[in-house]
C-alpha cells in the first residue's frame, strides 16, 4: 500500500465520495478513466474486501461449500468481490470455473477482468451477456442496491432466480437492509437461507422500526498503524474501525443443519460494567434483545470492539441465568441436499 496520495488521487476520492453520498441512481456510468477505478479499488474496494472476508469467514464457520460453478460478479465495479471470493475458494480447495463480469460501465468490466487475471491467471474471464448466461453459476452482488434503477433491479432478479447460490453484500444502511430482507422473502421460495439467517421463517426485522440487520467487518491490524489509511481517514472523514455491512447468502440446495441453541448477534454489542446487551436472532426465527451478566459470561466483559475479528454466532448455554459462548466450528454439523 502506498504511503501517500497524489493531488489527483485525492480529487478522485472526493469526487467518488460525493457520488456515493448523493445516493443518486445513475443511468450512465460515472467512471471516466482507469485511474478512477484504480484509486477506488485501492481505498473503497479494500474496505469492501474486508466486508467480504468477514462474510466468508462466517460461511467457513458454517462449513458452507460452494458448488462447482461459474461465478457472475454482477455490477462488478473494480471486481473486488470476485477476487475476494475466488481467493477464499482456492485457499479452501473449492473448485470454481470461469468468472463472468457485468457492469453498465464497459470500462469497469475491462478493469475488473484485468485485475482478476493478475491474481488468477489460470481462470478464464468473460464479460456477461444476457443471451449467454453460464450454467451452473454463483451470483455475487456487492454494493449495487443503492444504484439499481427499476430496470436493473428486474434484470438482476431475473438472473438471481437462475443461480445456484447468491452472495450479497451491501453497506449497512437501514433502507438497504430492509430492501435485502424484502427480496429475501421473494427469493426464499427457491433458496435456502445460509447466513446471516439461521432459520427459514419470515424475517422479524421487517417489523422493526429502530433496528436493522447489520454487522461490523474485521479490520486488519496494520490499518491502524498505517500513514496511508490515516490520510484516508482525514481526507474522507471515515472511522477506520467501523466497516459496517449487511449481507445475505442463499443456496438452492437445502441444508440439514443442526443449529440447536445457536443465535446470531445483530448490530452493536452494548457493553456496560456488569453486563452486555445483545440483539439476538435465534435459529427458531425469534428476534429479541437479551442482557447477559458478565459474572456468568466473562467473555463478554472484554469489550467487543468494532473492527475486531470475532464471529457473530454464539451458542446459548442456559436461560436462568442467561449464558452464552462464542460458536466454534466443531459444534456445527450440516449436510447439503442437492
Amino acid at each position: 500500500m502506498g504511503t501517500g496520495l497524489t493531488k489527483y488521487e485525492k480529487e478522485i476520492l472526493e469526487k467518488l465520495r460525493n457520488i456515493f453520498l448523493s445516493q443518486e441512481k445513475y443511468t450512465q456510468p460515472y467512471w471516466k478513466s482507469e485511474a478512477e477505478l484504480s484509486v477506488y479499488d485501492k481505498v473503497f474496494g479494500e474496505r469492501i474486501r474486508w466486508k467480504w472476508q468477514s462474510v466468508l469467514r462466517e460461511l467457513s464457520l458454517l462449513e458452507w461449500i460452494p458448488t462447482k460453478s461459474h461465478v457472475i460478479d454482477w455490477g462488478c465495479g473494480s471486481g473486488i468481490a470476485a477476487r475476494t471470493f475466488y481467493g477464499w475458494a482456492l485457499k479452501n480447495n473449492f473448485q470454481l470455473l470461469s468468472c463472468f463480469f457485468w457492469d453498465y460501465s464497459s470500462l469497469a468490466m475491462r478493469y475488473a477482468q484485468a485485475a482478476f487475471c493478475r491474481e488468477f491467471s489460470n481462470i478464464p474471464t468473460k464479460e456477461l451477456t444476457l443471451s449467454q448466461i453460464p450454467k451452473p453459476f454463483i451470483l455475487l452482488l456487492s454494493h449495487v442496491i443503492g444504484e439499481l434503477t427499476e430496470k436493473y433491479m428486474d434484470e438482476m432478479l431475473t438472473i438471481a432466480k437462475k443461480a445456484e447460490a447468491i452472495l450479497w453484500v451491501e453497506p449497512a444502511k437501514k433502507e438497504y437492509s430492509k430492501k435485502i430482507i424484502e427480496l429475501r422473502e421473494v427469493l426464499k421460495e427457491k433458496f435456502w437461507m445460509v447466513a446471516p439467517c439461521l432459520h427459514q421463517q419470515k424475517c422479524q426485522m421487517l417489523d422493526q422500526e429502530k433496528n436493522w440487520c447489520h454487522f461490523f467487518a474485521s479490520v486488519p491490524r496494520y490499518v491502524f498503524h498505517s500513514s496511508f489509511w490515516s490520510q484516508i481517514q482525514n481526507l474522507l472523514g471515515i472511522d477506520l474501525r467501523s466497516v459496517a455491512y449487511s449481507y445475505l447468502v442463499m443456496d438452492s440446495r437445502k441444508t440439514k443443519m443442526e443449529y440447536g441453541n445457536l443465535f446470531r448477534i445483530i448490530g452493536t454489542v452494548r457493553n456496560y460494567k456488569a453486563y452486555s446487551e445483545l440483539l439476538c436472532c435465534s435459529a427458531a426465527g425469534e428476534l429479541q434483545p437479551k442482557r447477559y451478566l458478565h459474572r456468568y459470561n466473562p467473555w463478554l466483559s472484554k469489550s467487543i470492539k468494532k473492527g475486531a475479528e470475532i464471529s457473530t454466532l454464539a451458542k446459548s448455554n442456559g436461560e436462568n441465568p442467561p449464558m452464552c459462548a462464542p460458536f466454534e466450528k466443531s459444534q456445527n454439523k450440516s449436510e447439503l441436499i442437492g
